[in-house]
């Protein structure tokens, strides 16, 4: 064999699994790439469907289960940029164009495009999935910024936050902690609070179809701060449900990350779907808060 395609056919082998590597991927807590099944709570299965083109499916640990989260149709230019159909909570797939150039050191520099505007850029150590080192940055969908976080071995270290509106959000948050917040008062509670105030609210919820998700902080003293609505239509209802939150009493036993109690961001995500105003249930499970509305 020619020499120099004898080097180039190695380095083909080399850099093409840092590309797109088929497998299984596990992550414990705070993302920490761990080695086998049994200590992870969130695995992400890579499957190549053909020459350029990878399946990713993710799945979060529930009890004794695995629940797909979100699933990611990759397909990777001969560049190396990604053309990912990412689908979680809706029918309809979202198109994002993440772009790759690789950097002296080896690692890859990606900047992630939702019709054609920046959603996220940063460096990783791997092409697929993303193994996240350094400086991640993210932006709300009007182009601000919205958080400036680092990175390590995949880990979030820390983070700086800003809403929307450009105004500055709590720092140092969280997403995945060893222990999630604990609502001293309990779950019970917790449900006929929410419950009994959304039905005394005065708000005609019969005519409310809209998913509206509501979002806060856990401090590390157990108090709760930074009560927004994240997602919702109708303002009148955002706006109740926040001080709704904001009203609730009692303290929260703080999430704990390697044996330090943390800031936590939470979220509560309610679903009105039907014109039969019949609350029967709020499930809680792993930290997020479910309402059914039947």
């Amino acid at each position: 064999m020619n020499r120099n395609l004898l080097i180039i056919y190695i380095l083909v082998i080399f850099i093409l699994p840092a590309w797109g590597q088929e497998g299984m991927y596990y992550y414990g807590t705070n993302s920490r790439p761990v080695s086998d099944r049994e200590e992870a709570v969130l695995l992400k299965e890579v499957e190549k469907r053909c020459a350029d083109t990878y399946l990713m499916k993710t799945r979060r640990k529930d009890g004794n289960a695995w629940q797909l989260v979100s699933r990611e149709k990759i397909k990777i230019r001969p560049d190396g940029d990604q053309v990912i159909r990412y689908r979680a909570n809706s029918f309809f797939p979202v198109k994002i164009i993440r772009k790759m150039e690789r950097q002296g050191s080896g690692e890859l520099q990606f900047s992630e495009y939702v019709q054609e505007t920046v959603v996220r850029e940063g460096t990783s150590a791997s092409a697929l999935p993303l193994h996240l080192e350094g400086t991640v940055r993210e932006y709300h969908p009007n182009g601000k910024l919205k958080s400036v976080a680092i990175f390590m071995d995949n880990q979030l270290v820390s983070n700086q936050n800003w809403l929307p509106d450009g105004s500055p959000y709590i720092d140092s948050l969280f997403y995945s902690a060893d222990r999630e917040p604990e609502y001293q008062m309990g779950d019970d509670f917790f449900k006929k609070f929410l419950l009994q105030k959304l039905q005394t609210s005065g708000i005609d919820l019969t005519q409310i179809q809209d998913r509206v998700v509501i979002g806060w902080v856990v401090m590390e003293t157990g108090k709760i701060d930074g009560v927004i609505a994240l997602e919702g239509r109708a303002r009148q209802l955002n706006n109740y449900l926040v001080q709704v939150i904001k009203e609730l009493p009692g303290t929260w036993e703080p999430a704990l990350l390697a044996g330090k109690p943390v800031r936590y961001f939470m979220s509560i995500p309610l679903n009105f779907t039907s014109r039969e105003a019949n609350f029967q249930e709020l499930d809680l499970s792993t930290g997020r808060l479910h309402y059914s509305k039947y």
